[in-house]
């Protein structure tokens, strides 16, 4: 195992991070990325990577690779798919890049961990390593001010012909099985609150559903974007109140349907105070309180499956041309 931290390693690991309304956060370019990286934030990313293996049926990408050696991981968090990576591909160099030293089990001979921010410029030719041949991106959305800018920077860094970019996000547009009555859910007033949070923080919560353009746009060919439905209503064993739903054969009661929405109302549970709690009162004057009282709400939604709501996964891949 090859672990670098490019930034100063200070004697206290307390002192590298900051805390906030009783979260942990990253101080290595502080504020760079609104997400806590404490233990509740690692569930949430172990619930994450479950949710995204079930939909993928345990793939890691859905690439066309031919033996990838060399591979980057922007953003990897705790380094679940680093690792997954690692083992799948025992030949192949794997790098993951976050803002914080949080990876958990990294014990693998091909892994290699750093400290550092894909925001800025990439000096990996500079420092005498070889192009990818994968660049992965999974749920950054919010975190990004200039999308373009990393996807050119991707292309750059990608063998010329071979190289493939995959990025996986949630599409945080609300989506509904039942036409109207919408207008006073939970879940639209999640959407509001992206929408008008990213605004004044100048990173769109919404690159889910832009993504494959701006890819294309970057320079990228045979660019292929997939969508997976991700319900929140049901997910009980004796839950038949939608039956009658059809929605891309998804929104009807089935086993597999049932156990995505399991995992996806603890993507929820899991995740929701993170998403919102520093956001809302850095720079939507709200208090830790609102904040709290906002998640309670939410979580009583999921609870009673008061909304026949679902949200799509959007997995977008694009090869680097040959010239």
């Amino acid at each position: 195992m090859i672990i670098v931290v490019r930034i100063h390693v200070l004697t206290s690991p307390v002192q590298a991070f900051k805390y906030e309304n009783s979260r942990r956060y990253h101080s290595y370019r502080e504020g760079s990325y609104w997400g806590p990286n404490d233990e509740q934030d690692a569930l949430h990313q172990t619930v994450t990577h479950r949710l995204f293996s079930l939909l993928l049926n345990d793939k890691l990408y859905l690439a066309p690779l031919a033996n990838p050696r060399n591979v980057l991981d922007i953003g990897t968090g705790i380094g679940l798919w680093t690792t997954n990576m690692a083992d799948a591909h025992p030949t192949a160099e794997i790098l993951g890049i976050d803002l914080s030293p949080t990876w958990h089990d990294p014990f693998r001979p091909n892994l290699r961990l750093e400290v550092d921010d894909c925001c800025s410029n990439w000096t990996y030719a500079d420092e005498g390593r070889d192009a990818f041949d994968f660049v992965h991106i999974r749920c950054l959305y919010g975190s990004i001010h200039d999308w373009p800018r990393l996807y050119q920077q991707a292309l750059e860094h990608l063998k010329p012909g071979a190289g493939y970019i995959e990025q996986a996000e949630i599409s945080l547009v609300p989506q509904f099985c039942l036409l109207g009555g919408h207008e006073d859910s939970v879940f639209v007033e999640w959407y509001e609150f992206w929408r008008d949070c990213g605004r004044k923080m100048g990173k769109s919560w919404f690159v889910a559903d832009n993504m494959a353009r701006l890819i294309y746009d970057a320079g990228f060919e045979d660019v292929c974007e997939t969508r997976f439905l991700l319900p929140l209503f049901g997910g009980n064993d004796n839950d038949h109140d939608h039956d009658d739903v059809t929605e891309d054969n998804m929104c009807n009661n089935s086993a597999r349907r049932r156990e995505i929405t399991r995992w996806f109302k603890q993507f929820w549970e899991t995740g929701m105070e993170g998403w919102i709690l520093a956001t809302s009162t850095r720079y939507m004057g709200w208090t830790a309180d609102q904040a709290r009282e906002f998640v309670k709400r939410t979580r009583d939604a999921l609870m009673n499956g008061e909304s026949d709501v679902y949200y799509e996964m959007v997995i977008v891949y694009g090869r680097r041309p040959e010239s």
